[in-house]
């Protein structure tokens, strides 16, 4: 679910605080000042995100952006990017940090569906992570690629690769990759995606859980918003006003 935070003033006091330009500037005038506030509230949730986040992903950085209000339209809004062509969108996993509780399921978590029972998916203890902390987009690939799971099967691991696997010892006892998933004794209960790494020696990758992380709420992006804009706007509108007057005189 996006998140749209409207930046906008006291229309009697923003006509009262222009009162000093003409009708044809305040239009102009209060769309900039409504556009630096805006971006900078936008600013303030990014340094925000750098402070309570360890290491957060450029991608997640540029999860909020600024809507821009024009002269003929005094709206502009800080919003969350609802769409990424590859991957989630960051809303889906920044909305707990926004406002608490439980996550959505992430796409490749939906992938994994048929091995992993419906589970949800972290980091197994012996994941390769990046510099943020995440596995990296292609070891997933590669893992849903092993067990079968794309959504295109010509990109799923064929005899061929798993012929050459097998030549380089990567499969034992008649495996078809080096990733297999785990269970647990008795139940059968899927535990996780393990990797084979020598006869007798496996690496979690992937750990399942049977709920849904949960998050406190720390990132209060409408709390950040009102405030930089409750901080900011009276300097912004007279920054504006003594603009107008400096373009008047270049006329």
């Amino acid at each position: 679910m996006a998140l749209d935070l409207k930046v906008s003033f006291d229309a009697r006091r923003l006509m009262r605080d222009l009162s000093a330009l003409s009708e044809k500037e305040i239009p102009k005038a209060a769309a900039s000042a409504l556009n630096r506030l805006a971006t900078g509230a936008r600013l303030q949730v990014t340094d925000r995100m750098r402070e309570i986040f360890e290491d957060p992903t450029p991608f997640t950085l540029r999860g909020f952006f600024t809507r821009p209000a024009r002269s003929n339209n005094l709206e502009a809004w800080v919003a969350t990017r609802d769409y990424a062509p590859k991957g989630t969108p960051a809303i889906k996993y920044l909305g707990p940090q926004i406002r608490g509780g439980q996550r959505d399921m992430k796409r490749f978590e939906r992938a994994l569906r048929p091995v992993s029972g419906g589970q949800y998916v972290v980091p197994g203890a012996d994941a390769p992570l990046d510099q943020y902390g995440n596995i990296s987009r292609g070891v997933l690939i590669q893992i849903l690629s092993r067990l079968g799971l794309m959504a295109d099967p010509s990109a799923n691991m064929g005899d061929r690769t798993a012929r050459r696997l097998a030549r380089q010892g990567k499969v034992a006892k008649g495996r078809k990759s080096e990733y297999f998933v785990g269970r647990e004794r008795g139940n059968g209960r899927p535990t996780g995606v393990y990797r084979l790494l020598a006869p007798g020696k496996v690496a979690q990758i992937l750990k399942f859980v049977p709920r849904a992380p949960s998050y406190r709420a720390v990132l209060p992006v409408e709390t950040i918003v009102e405030q930089t804009i409750a901080r900011r706007q009276d300097r912004i509108v007279q920054e504006e006003i003594i603009k107008a007057f400096r373009r008047r005189g270049l006329r």
